[in-house]
């Protein structure tokens, strides 16, 4: 009798809450002000789905070739991008305004006078509400700002331009809405931004494993470059072909989700230029290193910029992570006790996580691989310890 098929795991409703998130709102004192700062967290957290599960990549163009500029019929593949994007930020700006009203402005147009808060709580919601109405009228002018640019020649008259514009706004969006949730509950604890931001911690990871996947792509590619140096003329067009075909296949993993539009037009580009060289029938030492050597450049700097933007505090919090486990083998080691090699090789899986941080590190992380999975006695086990530590001691955190 066949094994049952095992259900799909199912999507978190969408306003789910993070478990942190939903502690700090429980304990507040004031359970008015919990339970409408409650409604409007759960209004965020169904925005900022709406935001990062509709993925729009879908849409984007698969070539460099114009397709005569975006008609009616892309618009109405469009229109549920556009749509799910208006309506998740539109809803969570109404949420606010009904949960939080903003105050009456006087006639004569001044603020007015408002007696000082009598207590620390009572200052802290007023901080909290400042928050919010500040936050609903510059989301508000954004949706406003986003369905201009859907309206300007230069963004219809281009797919590319388009999907830029669209997923830099959904982007803008779902960061806005972010920092929203962080200060509302920054402002009664002490919490850190992945432990309350609905979604926060996917979408770090997304950026993570889009690192990991544009360092094994330029290691592929450094290899390629190294083999075509070496390589006839005539051997030079099928090494292009395989660099061409390397890049179609970093654009279709599930991580590359999360490389922007231009970027990402600029790898169909590098293939493209490929693609016409590996119809050639000999190429001559420089032409291959002539494309890819500046796309390679330019994929550092896009990697840069998402370690920068994103991934500071998650590869703190990895090595920090790593540290302590080290640290976990070295009192093994002391004890004799076998659970060394256990937690080595757990240091090193959890390293993983920093790939693409550096090259070095990557270097090391691959050969440690190896070398875990092939079993470490004790002298192994304290060399890789010392290798690991050195490594970890001079990845580049400035």
């Amino acid at each position: 009798m066949p094994a049952p098929t095992p259900k799909p795991k199912s999507r978190p409703p969408q306003d789910a809450l993070p478990s942190r998130l939903e502690t700090l709102l429980e304990l507040l004192t004031d359970r008015h002000l919990a339970d409408r700062l409650t409604r409007v967290h759960r209004a965020a957290a169904v925005a900022i789905d709406r935001l990062g599960h509709l993925s729009i990549a879908k849409y984007e163009p698969t070539s460099v070739e114009p397709d005569g500029g975006a008609d009616l019929s892309l618009w109405e593949t469009m229109a549920p991008a556009i749509g799910d994007t208006v309506m998740g930020v539109n809803q969570l700006v109404a949420a606010i305004n009904k949960e939080f009203p903003p105050p009456a402005r006087p006639a004569g147009g001044g603020e007015g006078w408002a007696p000082p808060p009598a207590s620390s709580d009572e200052r802290l919601a007023q901080e909290v509400e400042a928050v919010l109405h500040a936050s609903a009228e510059r989301l508000a002018k954004r949706v406003g700002e986003l369905g201009q640019q859907m309206r300007r020649p230069e963004v219809v008259s281009d797919r590319w331009t388009l999907m830029a514009e669209l997923q830099a706004f959904r982007a803008d969006f779902s960061v806005r809405i972010g920092d929203l949730v962080y200060l509302t509950a920054a402002a009664f604890e002490d919490v850190r931004r992945e432990d309350v931001v609905p979604g926060y911690v996917h979408q770090v990871a997304a950026r993570a494993a889009l690192r990991a996947a544009a360092a094994d792509l330029r290691r592929s590619l450094q290899g390629r470059l190294e083999r075509a140096a070496k390589a006839e003329p005539s051997a030079r067009p099928a090494l292009a072909k395989q660099v061409a075909e390397s890049l179609s296949a970093f654009i279709s993993l599930p991580a590359s989700v999360a490389l922007r539009t231009p970027h990402k037009r600029e790898v169909l580009e590098a293939r493209a230029r490929l693609l016409e060289t590996a119809s050639r029938p000999e190429l001559g030492p420089d032409t291959l290193p002539e494309i890819v050597e500046p796309f390679l450049a330019a994929l550092d700097g896009h990697m840069e910029e998402v370690t920068r933007t994103w991934l500071i505090v998650h590869d703190r919090a990895v090595w920090a992570e790593c540290g302590m486990k080290l640290e976990q083998v070295e009192m093994h080691l002391a004890l004799g006790s076998q659970g060394a090699a256990r937690v080595l090789a757990e240091a090193v899986d959890a390293a993983g996580a920093l790939q693409g941080r550096s090259a070095p590190f990557d270097l090391f992380l691959r050969k440690a691989r190896q070398e875990a999975g092939g079993g470490l006695d004790e002298a192994g086990t304290r060399d890789m310890l010392s290798r690991f530590r050195e490594r970890l001691a001079a990845l580049p955190f400035s």
